[in-house]
C-alpha cells in the first residue's frame, strides 16, 4: 500500500513543480495586487481627510461632489482588487491540495486523476478569473486617469503623435 521506489517518488515530484512554481507566480501576484489594493485605501482615505467642516461654499460643495465621485471610483477599485485577491487565494489552495493528491495518489492504490483534475481546472478557472478581476481593475483605474487628463485640457495620449 505504502510502497514507493525511487524513481515513482522522482516522477511524483516531477509532476508536482509545476504546481509549485505556479504557487510561486500567484503568491507575487498576490503581493502586487495588495500593494495596489493599499495604494487605493490610502487615497480614500486622503479624500476623507479634506472634507470641510461647516457650510461648504458653492466652490467646496462642487470639490466635494467631485470627491464623492472619485471616492466611489475608490471603493469600486478596492472592490475588484479584494475579489481578484480572493480569488487568487482559491487558486492557490486549491493549487496546495492538488500537490497533496498527486502524492496521496501515489501512496495509494486508488484512482484520484478525475479529482485531480478537478483541482486543477478549478485552480485555473479562479486563477483566470483573478486575472480578469485584476484587468477590469486597471482599466477602470487608466479611465480615470484619462479622463483627468482630458478635463485638464491636454490631447488624448493616443492622439498625440
Amino acid at each position: 500500500m505504502f510502497e514507493l521506489h525511487t524513481t515513482e517518488i522522482a516522477r511524483v515530484l516531477q509532476a508536482v513543480i509545476a504546481p509549485a512554481f505556479l504557487l510561486a507566480g500567484i503568491g507575487t501576484f498576490v503581493n502586487v495586487m495588495s500593494q495596489r489594493l493599499s495604494r487605493v485605501v490610502d487615497l480614500a482615505r486622503e479624500y476623507d481627510a479634506t472634507e470641510p467642516s461647516g457650510t461648504p461654499t458653492h466652490y467646496e460643495a462642487t470639490r466635494i461632489s467631485l470627491s464623492d465621485r472619485v471616492h466611489d471610483r475608490l471603493a469600486e477599485r478596492a472592490r475588484l482588487m479584494n475579489l481578484a485577491i480572493a480569488l487568487s487565494t482559491a487558486a492557490a489552495v486549491t493549487l496546495c491540495s492538488l500537490i497533496a493528491l498527486l502524492f496521496v495518489d501515489a501512496l495509494i492504490n486508488i484512482d484520484l486523476s478525475p479529482i485531480i483534475v478537478v483541482a486543477f481546472l478549478l485552480a485555473m478557472g479562479s486563477l483566470i478569473g483573478a486575472l480578469g478581476t485584476f484587468l477590469r481593475e486597471v482599466f477602470l483605474a487608466t479611465k480615470t486617469l484619462r479622463k483627468a487628463y482630458l478635463r485638464a485640457g491636454r490631447q488624448s495620449l493616443r492622439n498625440a503623435a
